[in-house]
């Protein structure tokens, strides 16, 4: 037995932003909406539980219409405690934001995207900053072709971050122009270990990475491999050596157009991958999640959630009692709605959530020290969207 419930609140969500979200309120409630951004299109990319608030990572559109990766500090109620904070000393281009990584310090990592306007290149872009919000390093990594970072962990030593490279590689067949999924290791410092291109002829791109025993895996989509029955695009995991060498790879989906989003490991062995794919036509889509041994090429199962008649994706997974925790975005009549999806170990569904319902996606959640879990994305319609974070409780209520 599972509940749904369709919670539309752009009521709400006007009512909340006409009062002075600044105004902190010890009787506040601990679930919320918060709104911030100009209407024009400004997303909330990660958000991670830091100093008795929250940080959100956001990509906010300037004046001058490029882009910039921006950083908000809030209070436990959502309730901004700065201006937000233009990140990358490389600016005037569109520069995006991917993902935040606490650090063992207190401190946290950024990770994005920077565009350099006078080489018309982008490259990976690092921002070390200390319990106090300190910047305590900064870093470009790629080549004069285009590099993008997507996502990061904490490794052995270092970290090692997944994107994508549009440099050749004679060695697996990719040309100049099409992307490979590119790894890169780097020291406590930032500074580049090694780096690893995989791929093939085709596109393809990396979405999450994980850490496991003497290794990586890597979650993304290709559209130049496929399993017997596969076409178009397909969700690809490559499993690498701690070196990134040494790949394993395999890809999930149908004849349609399959997207691979994020990856966790399960409590009872494999790993969870969520994304989405597309009907027949290429028209719609459904969230779509498929578990794995750790044998990468066997399939436990595979599930797809959502309306059939309509647009739905999965953009973010975690683990929470024994089962997992989707986010993405699910529409309904009026629009998309940000989307809250509890399934169990089997992939049955527990809990089904929709807040909204006039244009909201969530791209990333992040439990809470209140048993709770936070959540950010936009709120908009495409070209007029706000940065969105949202407070839930623990069965994804406000």
């Amino acid at each position: 037995m599972y509940k749904t419930k369709y919670i539309l609140i752009l009521g709400l969500f006007l009512l909340l932003f006409a009062c002075d979200n600044l105004d902190i309120s010890s009787n506040q409630a601990e679930t919320f909406v918060k709104l911030s951004g100009s209407w024009n299109t400004d997303t909330g990319n990660d958000v991670k539980e830091f100093n008795s608030g929250y940080l959100i990572l956001t990509t906010i559109t300037s004046d001058n219409e490029n882009t910039e990766i921006v950083l908000l500090q809030t209070d436990k109620f959502g309730n901004s405690i700065n201006n937000g904070d233009t990140l990358s000393s490389i600016r005037g281009g569109n520069n995006t934001a991917s993902k935040l990584l606490l650090t063992e310090d207190g401190g946290f990592i950024v990770l994005g995207t920077v565009e350099d306007t006078l080489n018309k290149n982008t490259n990976i872009y690092l921002n070390k900053f200390s319990s106090v919000v300190v910047s305590e390093w900064e870093k470009f990594i790629g080549t004069n072709c285009n590099e993008e970072g997507v996502a990061i962990k904490k490794s052995s030593t270092g970290y090692i971050i997944a994107g994508s490279t549009t440099a050749a590689d004679a060695g697996n067949g990719n040309l100049a122009g099409y992307k490979d999924i590119y790894l890169v290791k780097v020291d406590d410092n930032g500074n580049v270990e090694w780096t690893e291109n995989h791929g093939g002829s085709g596109d393809e791109y990396s979405s999450d990475i994980i850490t496991i025993n003497n290794g990586y895996l890597v979650v993304g989509t290709t559209n130049g491999f496929h399993e017997p029955g596969q076409a178009n695009n397909n969700i690809m995991l490559i499993k690498t050596n701690l070196s990134g060498g040494s790949p394993d790879m395999v890809t999930y989906g149908s004849s349609y157009n399959d997207y691979g989003a994020a990856i966790v490991k399960a409590n009872d062995g494999g790993y969870v991958i969520v994304g989405s794919v597309e009907d027949a036509a290429g028209v719609n889509s459904d969230v779509y999640v498929v578990k794995v041994e750790e044998e990468i090429h066997n399939i436990i199962w595979t599930k797809v959630y959502g309306t059939t008649a309509f647009n739905d994706q999965g953009f973010d997974i975690i683990k929470s009692n024994g089962g997992f925790i989707i986010v993405g975005t699910k529409e309904l009549p009026t629009g998309p709605a940000a989307y809250f999806l509890r399934i169990d170990s089997d992939g049955e569904i527990l809990v089904e959530n929709t807040y909204g319902g006039y244009g909201q996606t969530i791209y990333s959640i992040e439990p809470t020290s209140d048993g709770g879990y936070i959540m950010a994305g936009s709120s908009g319609v495409v070209g007029n969207e706000m940065i969105c974070l949202i407070k839930v409780n623990s069965e994804g209520e406000l």
